[in-house]
């Protein structure tokens, strides 16, 4: 997470200014000539990541004064929850200030659920602003949900947050309703930008904004069609808590265990290599330096009975790392890679077996992942 401050004309000459502290929070100060003012100043903490991605366990936050039912992570982790499930707290405190003194503040967390659509291009966020704890003047302070995104892509608050609200003792519940346009060979990434505006009677007004997690949105598979995802979650084929297709596959399953169990452990689940996949112009060179067509079989690697008439038994290259990703061809040496023969239909039936993980979960050139093959 990041923060910007929006300079904007409500907060130029008299208006309060937010700046960016050293420390990487917001700081308020006043400008230059304004330090007599009445005006309402803010300081906010860190976005606070409360969801947890992990093959051994999935945690429920204990965040102090979180709502009923945040961010309730499932246990095992899918990589569905994985790519599209996001959340996090922001703790905020504004500071109302007469004549240069501060006469009383507000303190409450502002807490967001997303879960973006792996089928779709339109999603709904939750965002609750916490009871506010008042002190001294500062009540009567009116607060504006104002979300955006980037290019492509539209947000409008909704529920309780589609109009001014009260800093008070209630929460106030409300939505930030997603759509984003995309189209084949044109995925988008952005994040949203959130800012609440704050107003009372007298005084200057002051905001906060800050930013969410980076999502993408693609249409770049036939089949599974247009979705949004976090591509910077690394995903696990098939799932985090199952083993691989390929592991029923008998020549690829030797192939792909030999290269996760020897030096890097390439692929492997948790490994510090995960698998990136490649564009298709480096899937095509991969191929060509490993499985090209000057590469033949040697004697002993037959294993298998080859049936003249069965298209499926003819021998056939499998390469690991894969082609499709940036680990193949010949980035790395033996036995950080290897060949194996194998029956046409076990080639085919992995290459199946990839892409669709690749359109389900919208797993594009970049995006890392891990086999799972025990």
């Amino acid at each position: 997470m990041h923060f910007k401050v929006k300079s904007g004309r409500k907060l130029l000459a008299t208006a309060a200014i937010l700046t960016l502290a050293a420390s990487g929070t917001i700081a308020a100060s006043a400008p230059t000539g304004q330090a007599g003012g009445n005006s309402i100043t803010a300081t906010v903490g860190k976005v606070r990541s409360d969801f947890t991605a992990d093959t051994a366990k999935a945690v429920t936050p204990q965040t102090s004064g979180a709502p009923a039912g945040y961010c309730k992570v499932p246990k095992p982790m899918t990589n569905m929850v994985n790519r599209t499930m996001d959340c996090y707290n922001m703790p905020i405190k504004l500071n109302v200030r007469k004549n240069g003194r501060t006469v009383g503040t507000a303190s409450f967390t502002v807490w967001h659920e997303i879960h973006l659509n792996l089928k779709s291009y339109h999603w709904t966020e939750k965002v609750i602003v916490g009871k506010a704890s008042l002190t001294g003047s500062a009540g009567g302070v009116l607060a504006t949900f104002n979300p955006s995104c980037g290019s492509g892509c539209q947000v409008f608050a909704g529920g309780g947050l589609d109009s001014p609200f009260t800093l008070n003792g209630h929460a106030h519940s409300g939505t930030a309703k997603y759509t984003f346009t995309v189209s084949a060979g044109h995925p988008r990434s952005t994040h949203t930008r959130y800012e609440f505006d704050f107003k009372k009677p007298g005084y200057t007004p002051g905001e906060v904004p800050y930013t969410g997690s980076t999502y993408r949105c693609d249409d770049e598979d036939r089949q599974y069609g247009a979705g949004c995802v976090y591509p910077q979650r690394i995903s696990v084929e098939s799932d985090f808590t199952h083993l691989s297709l390929m592991a029923s596959l008998p020549g690829i399953k030797d192939n792909i265990r030999k290269v996760q169990n020897a030096g890097l452990h390439i692929g492997r689940v948790n490994s510090t290599v995960p698998l990136t996949r490649a564009t298709k112009k480096q899937s095509e060179k991969n191929r060509k330096a490993v499985c090209g067509p000057s590469v033949k079989p040697k004697p002993g690697d037959i294993w298998w009975h080859v049936d003249p008439h069965d298209d499926g038994t003819k021998p056939s290259c499998d390469e690991y790392p894969f082609a499709e990703t940036t680990q193949g061809g010949k980035t790395y040496n033996p036995p950080n890679r290897a060949i194996k023969w194998v029956p046409l239909k076990e080639n085919r039936q992995q290459g199946g077996i990839i892409r669709t993980f690749f359109g389900r979960y919208h797993i594009l050139p970049g995006d890392k992942f891990y086999v799972n093959m025990g």
